[in-house]
This record gives structure tokens, sequence and C-alpha cells, in this order.
């Protein structure tokens, strides 16, 4: 008989298709640095979106007061005044915008195409005294519009119509002086409608 020859084996295990545990540290550390370096970026982006959409929905508004100005020759309030003083409201209301309220002769509307319906009447946006929260036309937040009249200007002006959304922290944080001058505070978004409400 011959001798059987002996083969060494070695005892290797092999691997599942699993990750070792360092393996998965190296990468959950590498997906929490690039979180870290993406997430500001993409809140930044958010943010400056947003700042964006509650201007040009400022400005979409301050040029229809502006073109019912023309036509009427009167500024358009919420509750159909003919006249505005100082004072400042939520952007609610304004149904003169929509629908010719107090027959006036050159009205040419309606000058808006965004609102809700309240109690069969167009309104830019309403407010649930309950809660606070709004409908129709809102900040990028959720929040409501405002708009600020000052009936007297300085510097030569006679007053000014500024609209101002209170941004992302929801509160408005802009002083009476700066609202006039439209230089916006913390994080409020500010629109001009005009320095001459004669």
């Amino acid at each position: 008989p011959e001798p059987r020859s002996l083969t060494m084996r070695t005892n290797t295990r092999r691997r599942d298709g699993g990750f070792t545990l360092v393996e998965l540290i190296v990468t959950i550390s590498i997906l929490t640095v690039l979180a870290g370096i993406l997430i500001p970026s993409v809140n930044s982006y958010i943010d400056k979106g947003n700042n964006s959409k509650a201007s040009a929905d400022m400005r979409e508004v301050a040029n229809v007061f502006n073109k019912y100005k023309v036509d009427c020759g009167i500024w358009p309030t919420s509750n159909d005044a003919t006249k505005i003083g100082n004072g400042k409201a939520d952007l609610t209301g304004f149904p003169c915008l929509y629908r010719n309220t107090i027959n006036r002769p050159n009205w040419d509307g309606p000058y808006l195409n965004e609102g809700v319906m309240v109690d069969g009447v167009m309104s830019i946006a309403t407010k649930n005294a309950e809660d606070g929260t709004g409908d129709g036309m809102l900040d990028p937040w959720g929040n409501l519009y405002r708009v600020y009249s000052f009936k007297d200007g300085h510097n030569g002006t006679t007053g000014a119509i500024v609209l101002a959304s209170a941004g992302k922290n929801g509160k408005f944080d802009t002083k009476s002086d700066e609202l006039f001058s439209v230089k916006a505070a913390e994080d409020d978004v500010l629109q001009l409608v005009t320095y001459n409400v004669n």
C-alpha cells in the first residue's frame, strides 16, 4: 500500500457578504460628515426660495394696489374706506380687488386671481380667530402677510404703504421707522407699495 499524502488545509472562513464593524463605523462616519455639510446648504437654499416667493407675492399685491389706484383714484382698503390712515393690519379682506363693491366708475378688475371665498365674498386671505391660522394668500411659512400704512411721511413724502412677511420666525421684527424706509430687520421680507398715499 502506498502511503497517503497528507495535505494541510488552512481553516479560512468565508464572509457571507456582510460588513465588519470597522467598515460600518467608517461608513457611518463618512455619511455623518456629508450630512453635516449638505444639510445647512439645503436649508439655506430652501430659505432663499421661500424669501423669493414672499417677495414675488408681495410684488404682485403691490402692483395690484397701484393698478387699482390708477383706475379708481384711491388706494384699496380692506373695508372699502375711501382713505387710508396710519396703522397695520393683516392682509385680509380687500373685496374691492375682486368685485366693484362700491361702484367705482373706472374699476377694471378683478385685479387679483388668488384669494379665498368667505361668506360669498372673495378676500385676499382669512384668519382663524381661534388658532391664528389662515387661508388664501399666505406667505411661504403659512402666515398672513401684513400691510402697513403711514398717512403722513417725512423727507418730502406724503406717506407710505408697505407690505411685510414675518419670515421664517413668524414674528414681525422690523420697527416703524425701518418699515417706512423699507429696511427689513431679522428675517422679515418687505415690499414698498408707494410713498404717495394721496
